[in-house]
């Protein structure tokens, strides 16, 4: 076996979580709250199989006392069990609604390396030394400042933080919109994609856009501020930028009075190849990364 873990429910009865060599998890045991993630309360006599946490790489089952959280080799975190106060980082769900493991998406960028759980409240604590509590707060276990309860911590980050104005424009790989900060007032451009599929592969090919722009020179390209997941959908804040060669090219000649079709001035002229010489150098420096970015 890959990985073996045995804990406790809050009835003090044994549930058995493991992981075997080709990526399967498995659970049995008493099953109180659905801690086996099999979305019932039933207690299992035999191994049976979890197929929401399968091929996900689980290094680590974290359990409180009626709820488990899980971490993968990505550390990205899933979560199930009972949810009356929100422990399992998801929208609070009726007594005795039993979850299956679903990964608490907002989380999958913070590289979470470590967490623990109380009677029903969680903290992670990130690589770059960031701590996140969510769950119950009666008595201000997660260091919030208040004594209310925080199920939806990770559902409302966009509106919470961000004023949507308008939309720039939309295609096939997202949608973006003109917004102001609620706090700092400035003007960002955040790109929103929609998640369709949670393998590998795919989570890879949306996330690669965001791990790219981290990554660039803001002297070429938009300056990238932040992203998360939320909801399903991957956010990325970047730069907003008023112009686009488009709409220079639309007023170009009104601003310079002069009519289409007439020869430009030496201020004009210098201007426009001042605009293509920035083209220029923009596009040699994505073409001349390793590996090359082909920008559209």
């Amino acid at each position: 076996m890959k990985l073996f873990h045995v804990f406790n429910d809050s009835n003090d009865k044994n549930n058995i979580l493991f992981v075997t060599n080709n990526d399967s998890v498995y659970g049995l045991g008493a099953n109180c709250k659905g801690c086996l993630g099999l979305g019932h309360d039933i207690e299992v006599k035999t191994p049976q199989m979890i197929p929401e946490l399968c091929d996900q790489r689980i290094r680590q089952f974290i359990n409180g006392s009626d709820f488990v959280l899980a971490i993968n080799e990505d550390n990205h975190v899933f979560s199930w069990g009972h949810n009356h106060s929100g422990q399992c980082g998801r929208k609070v769900t009726p007594f005795r609604v039993y979850l299956k493991p679903e990964v608490i998406s907002y989380l999958n960028d913070k590289n979470i390396t470590h967490i623990c759980c109380g009677s029903g409240h969680t903290l992670a604590l990130t690589t770059g030394g960031q701590v996140y509590g969510w769950g119950s707060n009666s008595s201000g276990q997660i260091g919030c400042g208040d004594n209310k309860n925080h199920y939806n911590r990770f559902e409302s980050y966009f509106m919470k933080f961000f004023e949507e104005l308008s939309t720039i424009g939309s295609g096939g790989f997202g949608t973006v919109f003109k917004v102001k900060h609620r706090f700092d007032e400035q003007l960002y451009a955040v790109k929103r994609v929609q998640i369709k599929e949670s393998t590998k592969e795919y989570l890879e090919k949306v996330y690669k856009e965001a791990k790219k722009l981290s990554k660039l020179s803001p002297d070429f390209v938009v300056q990238y501020y932040n992203s998360w997941n939320e909801s399903k959908h991957l956010y990325i804040q970047m730069e907003y930028c008023s112009q686009n060669l488009r709409n220079i090219l639309e007023v170009k000649a009104q601003v310079f009075g002069r009519e289409l079709g007439d020869g430009m001035d030496c201020v004009e002229y210098f201007i426009s190849c001042e605009i293509l010489r920035q083209i220029l150098e923009s596009v040699q420096y994505l073409h001349e990364l390793d590996p090359q970015i082909i920008h559209r």
